[in-house]
């Protein structure tokens, strides 16, 4: 587990990656329907109202991207662990065009995060899920801090938390706790203390990515998505 619990011991400290179990099964951490294609080389996905689709590249490399229903793409994440450097996670996030105006430039960004090996095609699609909701919450200027898993959109609030990754979430609202973070540093981490990105948003998707620390505290307090 090396690297991954360096920087995750670290996320930890604010935080209890371990609760009392939860009634709730979720077996799948986003609902929907997968598909595996190619021998296991792709994955489908249906989220919540689009779809996302991973693909292994190379032995260091999955992509996964995520379109609406209409087939539109929305937002892309390149996740890569070369051999002897740090793993990183680059995603590209697609502003919609309106009907008086095209689309935006894109908003990009990246994150240094701590990987041991290239993650599974669904641990991927749950990272780039989690990203993606963070950055669609910072520009439509959505404030959000709920108990459980706002770090996932709507219905997934509930699923998720009472999930085997619901603590990702409690610990992730520790760390912004305790630092002062804000919903803004996913997008420009350079306004905020640096531990907001590296020992919050960073390991937050790496648990998502990489472990099941199991459910969020919402699920025996009875309060998942309540205000806090």
């Amino acid at each position: 587990m090396g690297r991954v619990l360096l920087r995750l011991g670290a996320f930890a400290a604010v935080g209890v990656l371990s609760f009392v179990g939860c009634s709730v099964d979720s077996s799948t951490e986003l609902a929907g329907d997968s598909q595996l294609e190619d021998g296991a080389a792709s994955l489908t996905m249906d989220l919540d109202g689009s779809v996302a689709h991973a693909v292994r590249l190379d032995a260091s490399r999955v992509r996964v991207d995520i379109y609406d229903r209409a087939g539109t793409p929305q937002f892309s994440a390149d996740f890569r662990v070369p051999q002897g450097q740090t793993p990183t996670v680059e995603w590209t996030y697609l502003h919609p065009a309106t009907a008086d105006a095209p689309a935006p430039e894109a908003t990009t960004g990246s994150m240094e995060v701590e990987l041991e090996q290239l993650p599974s095609l669904e641990g991927a699609i749950t990272g780039a899920a989690v990203i993606q909701a963070q950055v669609s919450r910072v520009i439509s200027g959505e404030e959000y801090d709920n108990w459980g898993c706002d770090l996932l959109p709507g219905q997934y609030n509930w699923i998720v938390s009472c999930g085997t990754k619901g603590a990702c979430c409690d610990v992730h609202d520790a760390c912004f706790a305790t630092y002062g973070c804000t919903a803004g540093s996913w997008t420009n981490p350079g306004s905020e203390p640096w531990q907001c990105s590296v020992l919050c948003n960073a390991s937050a998707v790496a648990c998502f990515t990489t472990l099941n620390p199991g459910p969020s505290a919402c699920c025996w307090r009875g309060n998942c998505g309540q205000p806090r």
